[in-house]
């Protein structure tokens, strides 16, 4: 058993070093978000994409783990969490355990907060980018149009010049 929570700790101590990797690249986009830096955002975006998928390999592994322990346990794998493995196997392993436990928590909810500062970062941009391109097609519009908003004609400048057709 102890060997199973040892492998346990090395893979949530792997999950909490990967997901300070993930912090920093998401603090990394939301910088290019609003630098409207299109270029290092694809570049991030491909690091990102690596670095969840490292996560979810590392997440079945401990899934697998857990299993294994469930069942030398002899109670059903899915209602195991590592909180109540905590409190219900003692182990040499339990104060490591717990200490991964909530540094991955407040990894997980440091991330779904950058996530959502992006998200409504990204929306911000975008609704900012229309009002921009409607003010462009007004303004346009108005500089193209032969009246005011009044009713005035405005005059406009004719440039004439007369061709000779003879041949």
């Amino acid at each position: 058993m102890n060997s199973l929570l040892k492998h346990l700790l090395k893979t949530l101590e792997q999950k909490v070093i990967l997901y300070e990797k993930f912090i920093a690249l998401l603090q990394e986009e939301w910088g290019c978000v609003a630098e409207y830096s299109i270029d290092t955002l694809e570049s991030i975006i491909l690091r990102k994409d690596e670095l969840v998928h490292q996560l979810q390999v590392l997440e079945s592994d401990r899934i697998k783990i857990m299993k294994k322990v469930a069942n030398g346990l002899s109670i059903p794998h899915g209602s195991l969490t590592l909180k109540k493995l905590l409190n219900f196997q003692k182990s040499p392993f339990n104060p490591r355990l717990a200490k991964s436990r909530k540094n991955l928590l407040r990894k997980i909810q440091i991330v779904n907060g950058l996530n959502n500062s992006i998200r409504d970062l990204f929306k911000k941009s975008s609704e900012s980018f229309r009002k921009s391109l409607v003010h462009l097609h007004i303004e346009g519009e108005i500089a193209s149009s032969p009246y005011h908003a009044d009713g005035k004609i405005t005059k406009i400048n004719k440039y004439s010049s007369m061709l000779s057709i003879d041949a």
